[in-house]
């Protein structure tokens, strides 16, 4: 992958602006210039989409692995996958954590 920002402090990103597009936007029902898109933008928002899937993926996940243990179906295979994927999923909101994506 690609690197579209450089970090240049512990907590500061640039972005070359061939990365970014100001587009005609709308702020609060009102036209404005001061949205931007482009490349940065695009991968930046499909972070965001895989952080929001893992969120859901996450709860939807523990609501089945409850019913089942409500249903004394523990000893499954379905369970136990679901208790893999809770894992997983764990796994991967914690390394967002650690490097402040949240």
């Amino acid at each position: 992958m690609e690197r579209l920002t450089k970090k240049i402090d512990k907590k500061v990103y640039i972005t070359e602006s061939k990365n970014l597009q100001q587009v005609q936007g709308f702020n609060n029902e009102k036209a404005c210039t001061d949205v931007y898109s482009g490349e940065a933008i695009n991968k930046l928002a499909k972070f965001e989409d895989l952080y929001e899937y893992l969120i859901l993926s996450q709860e939807e996940t523990i609501e089945k692995i409850e019913k089942l243990r409500k249903e004394d179906k523990t000893n499954t295979v379905t369970f136990k996958q679901l208790l893999a994927k809770k894992m997983t999923n764990e796994n991967f909101l914690n390394l967002f954590h650690i490097y402040g994506v949240e």
